[in-house]
């Protein structure tokens, strides 16, 4: 998958095994695969033990689990809106 993916006020879950090039917007978003591009969630971003971020993570709840990768900015802003 690559470009934009956008859902506003609802969840977004990428599997694992899954190669998501793009700019994640939504209300909480669960990470199991790799993602390469900023995620931005309203609640919160969890990322599982297999999943793994190249880019900028914007929320204001940021859970990661034993395993998983992140590589940028982790931004725990209280109150982001990312509209």
């Amino acid at each position: 998958m690559e470009g934009s993916i956008d859902l506003g006020d609802h969840s977004l879950t990428i599997g694992a095994g899954a190669a998501v090039t793009a700019d994640l917007v939504a209300k909480t978003i669960t990470i199991s695969g790799s993602v390469r591009g900023t995620v931005m969630a309203t609640e919160m971003v969890d990322l599982r033990a297999t999943g793994s971020v190249d880019g900028d993570i914007s929320t204001p709840k940021f859970v990661m689990a034993d395993g998983a990768t992140a590589r940028g900015k982790i931004d725990p802003q209280e109150n982001y809106d990312c509209r």
